[in-house]
């Protein structure tokens, strides 16, 4: 049988235990919301937080055709040779994005790349798989907590994909139907910085120029719509456009030049500023076929990351990342992972990445 209350307890322990319970339910009602998941489980939309001080130099922005970052699952919806071979062998996919991870660590003082827009990515699983080998060999402040993917269900299944270290904006993704396109938003210290990232349509398939061309048109237009909002709206453009500085779909349809002056004039088609244009592909190429280095993957900078305000584009810090290792044979050609029919060892990508600083150089509200 329970004793009754004493008159000590009365007067103090039972307000006491009163007191408790309110100071519990104030507490629980003051806990924020958790913030709620972005489509396709990418996490909140906007993380807060800059992300971690740059180099001396400036944040640094890669673009890198990985060749065939396709996952360990064969899937039925893909008829596709690497796809299909890589799915029944998780061995050589770990083999695969270590040796991308191993290359992007050489960037930046072992830092790797502080945003990332890379193509021939089959999904989110494989993107998953890069970023969190990449993450391994990082301490918890440089490691990349956006990523930014959507799936390209056509042709080869495979798409763009942005990784950051700094904030990023998911719920403003866009990508442009069957297009490889992807538009993401990174931010740092308040600056916002559009990442046009895509990759056309090779001449394999495309030897008239005709679909490269429906590729410039399409990303220039995304590019126009964010000029129109803001003229000095800081926009990159990157990505393997299958195509030279010089070639039609680049100049014409993507309205690129060499000379900033040009990229700094006002007008209803202004112009974009290719990093590569004008450059000795013998010294800037990307990419070796038939003994001729051509420079296929591109940076472009929009009139404002040439501006003093927001993000600045730093065109002297331009550089083809080629070190000894990423190299094969007595051309220095990019050494190639490969797919099912390589013999011998397999190297990294059939490409060379490119990269550019950027400074934010103030605050923008």
């Amino acid at each position: 049988m329970r004793r009754p209350l004493s008159g000590w307890e009365r007067d103090w322990l039972v307000p006491a235990l009163v007191a408790t319970l309110v100071v519990l339910l104030l507490f629980w009602l003051a806990e924020p919301p958790r913030p709620a998941a972005a489509p396709g489980g990418a996490g909140p939309s906007s993380p807060r937080g800059d992300g971690p001080e740059p180099p001396e130099g400036g944040y640094l922005f890669c673009t890198w055709n990985v060749e065939n970052l396709f996952d360990d699952d064969d899937d039925p919806r893909v008829h596709d040779d690497d796809e299909d071979w890589f799915g029944h062998n998780p061995e050589l996919v770990r083999q695969k994005v270590a040796h991308l991870a191993r290359a992007l660590l050489l960037q930046n003082d072992g830092r790797g790349p502080d945003i990332l827009a890379a193509v021939e990515v089959e999904n989110r699983r494989a993107a998953e798989l890069l970023r969190d080998a990449l993450n391994a060999g990082l301490p918890a402040a440089l490691q990349y907590n956006g990523l930014v993917f959507r799936e390209n269900r056509t042709g080869r299944h495979i798409a763009p994909m942005v990784l950051t270290r700094l904030p990023c904006r998911d719920d403003l993704t866009r990508t442009f139907g069957a297009r490889r396109i992807l538009e993401a938003h990174v931010e740092a210290r308040g600056a916002p910085l559009i990442v046009l990232a895509s990759h056309w349509t090779s001449r394999v398939t495309d030897a008239t120029d005709v679909k490269r061309t429906a590729y410039a048109a399409a990303v220039y237009r995304a590019f126009l719509d964010r000029y129109r909002a803001d003229p000095r709206a800081d926009v990159i453009l990157a990505g393997d456009y299958n195509d030279g500085p010089d070639d039609p779909a680049l100049v014409d349809g993507l309205h690129t030049t060499s000379d900033p002056a040009l990229v700094r004039a006002d007008g209803p088609r202004p112009r974009l500023l290719d990093l590569m244009a004008g450059r000795d592909p013998r010294l800037f190429g990307t990419y070796l076929y038939q003994r001729r280095w051509q420079a296929l993957d591109h940076i472009v900078a929009s009139p404002g990351l040439l501006d003093p305000s927001g993000w600045l584009a730093l065109p002297e810090t331009l550089r083809v990342e080629a070190p000894t290792p990423l190299r094969a044979g007595r051309d220095g050609r990019p050494f190639r992972f490969g797919g099912p029919r390589q013999a011998g060892p397999r190297g990294y990508s059939d490409h060379f990445a490119v990269t550019l600083r950027l400074r934010v150089t103030s605050e923008v509200p």
